[in-house]
């Protein structure tokens, strides 16, 4: 019997033998010949492929910006929202989107072994993890970013992709503070992998300020299909209001309305509502989903408010001392599992999921401060915990939902301490905490009655937060205090330079290493960071599962001789992150 040639196979044969070989296995065979080109092509493949060497192994996986597949996923079972979601790309789109997380996958699991200043075997060191490539351009010359943020990345027309001028555009939204605030919306060409030699040209799409206007805050949705992309805390000649705005696909800012920065009116409130409507500050816009805004002051105050309907709830938690309610910078908010997660510089407060008041509806019509008379709900804290005062904290949710099931998994809690003493020694830390969810919580039903507060039972996550990892490093002076944690268990953040070169220490143990350790009573490892007066982004690989060890990982990225960086943001699914510093300029690495 003769042997059967791999080409005499029917094609779903070849489709089947295709599943056991890896991505680039599968990119040598499409060279061969025309037959085997054609099946690799194939986008049930693809999807395989994806499935196998993306989801299954929790590589970053960017979401879909298109409406239409947001809702068509609704539809369907939330468990494999993120399958639903390429279903809808082409073949072409899933391939070099599979490829790319493939790639940066790779990228962050190898080691890349650099030089070593200990004689300890056990101890690994890793070269910096250089950017693929870097795009820089000025916003306004000598105005600093105040605030930078990615807002979605959009697949270009297939037009653009013809003419290969770029595979998709991102979209970037920064803020510069002169004589008043400005944003800006910039439309950036990348391409997903080859002509790295193409330089890209930033183009400005959009630009909004308010006349002898200062933004106090802002914040972005992170679902595509939401109508309103963008909320912005505005106070000019005295006044605060907080404007909502969508953001089209091209960049253009669309004004949807202006809410409330408090949303209630003292003089329609009973004395007791009056005591909470006093006692808060304006707000500031902290997080947007959906027709859900959360706002909150600096006080002790957080506002949950349907900007559609004007139904809020307030959380709130205890004065220090009676009637005097101290400054507490709001940092975060949280959507957690039937729950409100609310962090600030010196506290961590966790709310029940509050049922909203239900104002009239004449009062969402128009700017004004709600005029329903009544008491809304004010809720307290279900648990609280304290790390001390903090430069910087990033809350998440380690695996995508469409991993984990249908409510969310832990909370992971990235913190940087603050420390004002230039006399302490120079050792400083970035601590990783971990929130897991409570087996013994059982919700309660929902309220008959929307002035009646239901508490559950147990709490939702387990208090204290635990820490599990530690990043020891260098203290000193920053202007960008922004660390930013992925799902993947991958953050970013700016080392400051050493101390030791100015002179405030004699030597510094921190100039060559960094010193890293996976908490559980041991010392675990040391990596080479570099040292100097420069600052440093900073790329931190936690355990999970892009760092199969028990130990952290961290890896340099970037170095900053002039030390004026003032903005940072990470997007963990395309590995890309975006500098804004004090002279005007941004900044876009690709890893």
């Amino acid at each position: 019997m003769s042997s059967a040639k791999l080409l005499n196979f029917p094609e779903d044969i070849l489709i089947y033998l295709f599943t056991f070989l890896n991505l680039p296995d599968i990119l040598y065979i499409r060279q061969t010949c025309r037959r085997l080109n054609d099946t690799g092509n194939l986008k049930i493949v693809w999807l395989h492929i994806w499935e196998t060497h993306i989801l299954h192994k929790w590589y970053p996986f960017p979401t879909i910006s298109s409406e239409s597949t947001e809702k068509n996923s609704q539809k369907k079972c939330k468990k494999y929202k993120g399958r639903m979601s390429v279903q809808n790309m082409s073949r072409a789109e899933l391939e070099q989107r599979t490829r790319h997380a493939y790639r940066l996958g790779k990228r962050w699991l190898d080691e890349y072994p650099g030089r070593t200043n200990s004689h300890d075997s056990t101890v690994k060191n890793f070269s910096p993890l250089l950017p693929h490539r870097d795009i820089r351009w000025v916003v306004s010359p000598s105005i600093a970013i105040t605030d930078i943020r990615f807002v979605r990345s959009v697949r270009c027309p297939s037009s653009k992709l013809d003419a290969g001028l770029a595979d998709e555009s991102i979209l970037v939204l920064s803020v510069s503070k002169g004589i008043w605030s400005v944003i800006t919306i910039w439309d950036v060409p990348i391409f997903l992998h080859g002509n790295d030699d193409h330089e890209p040209r930033p183009r400005k799409c959009a630009e909004w300020s308010l006349k002898g206007g200062l933004f106090t805050g802002l914040c972005l949705s992170r679902y595509h299909a939401s109508e309103a992309d963008l909320a912005v805390s505005v106070v000019c000649e005295g006044r605060h209001k907080i404007d909502l705005f969508n953001i089209s696909d091209v960049g253009e800012l669309l004004p949807i309305c202006a809410v409330p920065s408090v949303p209630m009116r003292a003089s329609t409130l009973g004395e007791e509502a009056n005591r909470h409507s006093q006692a808060m500050q304006p707000m500031k816009p902290m997080t947007l989903s959906g027709s859900l805004l959360a706002m909150s002051d600096d006080t002790a105050s957080t506002v949950i408010y349907n900007w559609k309907t004007g139904a809020f709830a307030i959380l709130e938690h205890e004065e220090d001392e009676i009637g005097v309610w101290k400054h507490d910078h709001i940092i975060q908010v949280v959507f957690a599992y039937r729950s409100v997660l609310v962090v600030r510089a010196r506290s961590l407060h966790l709310f029940p999921e509050p049922e909203l008041y239900l104002a009239s509806p004449s009062s969402v019509a128009n700017s004004n401060f709600l005029t329903t008379p009544g008491m809304p709900n004010v809720y307290s804290p279900i648990a609280n915990h304290s790390f001390g005062w903090v430069d910087g904290v990033s809350v998440v949710s380690m695996y995508p939902d469409c991993s984990v099931g249908s409510h969310p998994g832990t909370l992971k809690i990235l913190v940087r301490l603050q420390s004002d003493n230039p006399w302490m020694s120079n050792e400083h830390s970035l601590d990783l905490y971990e929130l897991s969810l409570n087996p013994n919580f059982v919700s309660t039903p929902a309220p008959e009655h929307a002035h009646e507060q239901m508490y559950p039972t147990e709490c939702p996550y387990q208090f204290p937060p635990i820490c599990t990892s530690r990043v020891t490093s260098s203290r000193g002076a920053l202007r960008c205090t922004d660390l930013i944690l992925g799902r993947c268990g991958t953050a970013m953040w700016v080392k400051p330079g050493d101390r030791a070169t100015h002179g405030l220490l004699v030597s510094d143990m921190y100039d060559d290493y960094t010193y890293v350790a996976r908490l559980g009573g041991r010392e675990s490892g040391i990596v080479t960071m570099g040292g100097g007066a420069t600052e440093s982004l900073v790329a931190g690989i936690f355990p999970g599962p892009l760092n199969p060890d028990e130990n952290v990982r961290t890896r340099k990225i970037y170095t900053n001789v002039s030390k004026d960086w003032t903005a940072l943001d990470y997007d963990e699914a395309i590995g890309r992150v975006v500098l804004g510093d004090a002279t005007g300029s941004v900044r876009i690495l690709e890893l």
